[in-house]
């Protein structure tokens, strides 16, 4: 149990744990995220879209670190990374899963912009603070822009 505030006899404690957790089951409970978690689940289901997708990020993490070592990429490795990348991502289940690890990330952004903000601020931030901040988005690292 995560606890804070003052002395019992000044201020009521606040259980910080139990409000995240209620943060947590509205999460769960959000159709975005629902729907986003379905479809995650349904590509990590799907063998050959995994394979596919883990071969994809395999060779690009090879070709660069390859070219971080100060090595040269031949013309026959870029296309063959390529004429990967386009299969891979021609796959709908991996497209649906690119989607929906985007919503997934763009509301722990979102969650984590507002909780930022409120230790900043000492209160809860407007929405508009957000957009009038950063252009329209929550702030760096958010994932929403």
């Amino acid at each position: 149990m995560l606890i804070i505030g003052a002395d019992d006899d000044v201020k009521p404690r606040l259980d910080l744990g139990e409000k995240i957790r209620e943060l947590c089951e509205a999460l769960l409970q959000d159709e975005s995220v629902i729907d986003a978690r379905n479809r995650v689940e349904r590509f990590l289901q799907n063998p050959e879209a995994t394979r596919g997708y883990a071969a994809l990020a395999n060779m690009g993490e090879s070709l660069h670190q390859k070219q971080s070592a100060g090595e040269e990429i031949s013309e026959e490795e870029a296309d063959t990374f390529e004429n990967l990348r386009r299969e891979v991502l021609g796959d709908r289940a991996v497209q649906d899963f690119a989607e929906a690890r985007n919503v997934l990330q763009e509301i722990e952004g979102m969650v984590s912009a507002y909780v930022g903000r409120t230790l900043e601020l000492g209160r809860v931030p407007e929405e508009s603070e957000f957009a009038a901040q950063s252009g329209g988005s929550c702030g760096s690292g958010c994932g929403c822009h």
